[in-house]
């Protein structure tokens, strides 16, 4: 059931009782720009580690302790052009604990939100200097994870000059010392008074109670319109390429192809039955071929955002073997092109894409999820229609669909210093 709470704030209550546990999941959303990347992302942090009523982390985690140990935090994520930052809480239905363990957690959110440690202005310092760091140390550490690493770096390669999503959802280090206690005040009062709100619970709760309950919250009436979701560039001819060397002792070769298929548009369908064909599932050409059948891979794998038009190939290989792995890549990406797959692992791909869905729905915040996706797309999956879209693709749909593949950078990290 749908509740418009005020304008540009939507709760959305899934009531069943098929699980133990309640989810509660708040996102607030709004069109990134350079300075509000990183500075949510240490709001963030912050709105999670104290408030005036806990105003110490460990104070925080007792009470989230004393509530049948629940879990609340947040986390930052980008969907194509919008940045978004969630507040989540997970815990198990009153039946289970006490009466109105639900209203105590809904309490809980409602202080981390409307009460964090403010005062004259300006986060605590002490808190906000030891979350700055934290982030600080957890981006560094992020370069120590080769694949992760690899990864950005094709992504800083593949989006143009100047595109915001070169810069990761989580935010970049050169933005850290440019932030204050103060200056975070304004993005947390930006956030709250302009972001479009979109809340959802699920659980074997009562919908019109929960209503109620959010009802309470402070929340204004916004406009919050947005520019277009999806991130789009005009492709490029003529690939990029970059080559970095560092000590380790697996080489990165990734690729950027541009597919501008886009979340429940035309083709989607048959685009992630593209995917598992290509390199998204353990049947997949890459998969096989290069990684099992060559042996030329610890890893091979495609994966394909609907929301930017990227869709990259990832590999782990031996120095040695970086033309040849290229090469084979090719082969694959050809091989789909032009048809080269049979019926049987047309149909495999399916099934298992289906099957994940479905598996996926006995997971509580994979709905959530789900349910979020939809309203901020305004789109509606429905299982059914969704499987049968699934069965419905054909082979010459996954012709098509390759067949939009462009090829717009490869990054390599060699392992090799001699």
């Amino acid at each position: 059931m749908d509740f418009k709470l005020t304008d540009g704030v939507d709760l959305h209550v899934i009531s069943t009782p098929q699980f133990k546990t309640n989810q509660i999941l708040i996102n607030f959303s709004t069109q990134q720009s350079k300075k509000n990347i990183t500075a949510r992302s240490l709001l963030a942090d912050l709105l999670e580690t104290s408030t005036h009523k806990y105003p110490t982390q460990t104070a925080l985690a007792r009470q989230m302790s004393s509530l049948f140990g629940a879990y609340v935090g947040t986390n930052v994520t980008r969907m194509g052009n919008l940045h978004t930052l969630r507040v989540r809480a997970s815990f198990v239905n009153d039946q289970y604990a006490v009466a109105g363990l639900t209203d105590q957690i809904i309490d809980l959110l409602h202080e981390m939100i409307f009460h964090p440690l403010i005062d004259n202005d300006s986060f605590d310092e002490p808190t906000f200097t030891l979350q700055r760091n934290n982030l600080q140390s957890s981006i560094k550490a992020l370069a120590d994870d080769k694949q992760f690493y690899a990864g950005m770096q094709l992504r800083d390669l593949y989006f143009k000059d100047g595109s915001l999503l070169k810069i990761p959802s989580f935010g970049q280090l050169s933005d850290l010392p440019k932030l204050s206690a103060e200056s975070l005040v304004t993005t947390y009062r930006d956030m709250v008074v302009n972001d479009r709100i979109n809340i959802v619970v699920l659980g074997n709760v009562d919908e019109q109670h929960i209503a109620e309950e959010f009802s309470q919250f402070e929340f204004q009436p916004r406009s919050a319109s947005f520019g277009p979701l999806f991130y789009q560039q005009t492709p490029i001819i003529e690939p990029k390429r970059k080559q970095q060397t560092q000590k380790l002792n697996q080489a990165k070769l990734n690729l950027a192809y541009q597919l501008p298929i886009y979340y429940q548009e035309k083709d989607y369908y048959a685009s992630l039955v593209m995917n598992g064909i290509l390199g998204g599932s353990p049947l997949s050409k890459l998969f096989v071929n290069v990684r099992e059948k060559a042996s030329l891979a610890y890893y091979a794998s495609s994966q394909h955002n609907a929301f930017n038009g990227l869709f990259s190939i990832q590999t782990g290989i031996q120095s040695e073997n970086r033309k040849q792995v290229e090469r084979l890549i090719q082969d694959q990406v050809t091989a789909v092109m032009q048809g080269e797959f049979d019926s049987e692992l047309l149909q495999e791909v399916k099934d298992g894409i289906v099957n994940q869905y479905e598996t996926g729905l006995d997971i509580s915040s994979n709905i959530v999820e789900q349910v979020l996706l939809d309203k901020i797309t305004q789109s509606r999956t429905d299982t059914q229609i969704l499987v049968q879209e699934i069965k419905a693709v054909t082979a010459s749909d996954v012709v098509h669909v390759a067949n939009q593949l462009r090829l717009q950078a490869v990054y390599y990290l060699n392992g090799d210093l001699n």
